[in-house]
């Protein structure tokens, strides 16, 4: 009988351990695009704001939402709100750009007519979109 030998060198293991790594990253880099997410962040802020400025409008009087390229601010007579330590308006993240649009808020929370907003990527995110609904109760959503 001869004596061949059975299975696999550690060099060779090593060897397609390395080579499966690399065409994982190489795969992975290319699926996952970095510009998603200032887009994602941006669209949550919106979100949180859009809620934020419909629970201050139930409290307070004359309540809306400010939009402009590049940020957000909840005014209250049109002055900006004061959030603990912090105030609007909330600068978007770099690379994402929104509307110029004004919600206006009654006594209920509710808005004048449903609404839908659209973000825009510019840069490295360029390209990719985020939809945001606002019903006329002043629910909003994404898409």
């Amino acid at each position: 009988m001869k004596n061949t030998p059975r299975g696999f060198t550690l060099i060779e293991l090593v060897t397609v351990i390395i080579l499966v790594g690399i065409l994982s990253i190489t795969l992975f880099s290319r699926l996952g695009s970095a510009g998603v997410v200032p887009i994602q962040s941006g669209r949550d802020d919106l979100i949180a704001a859009l809620f934020f400025a419909q629970q201050q409008a139930m409290m307070r009087s004359n309540i809306s939402l400010v939009l402009t390229a590049n940020s957000i601010s909840v005014n209250e007579n049109g002055n900006p709100i004061r959030v603990s330590n912090d105030f609007y308006p909330l600068t978007m993240p770099t690379g994402v750009a929104l509307p110029a649009l004004t919600l206006t808020y009654d006594k209920l929370g509710r808005i004048s007519a449903a609404t839908q907003i659209v973000l825009t990527g510019s840069g490295n995110s360029s390209g990719v979109t985020a939809t945001i609904q606002v019903d006329a109760s002043g629910y909003a959503y994404a898409q």
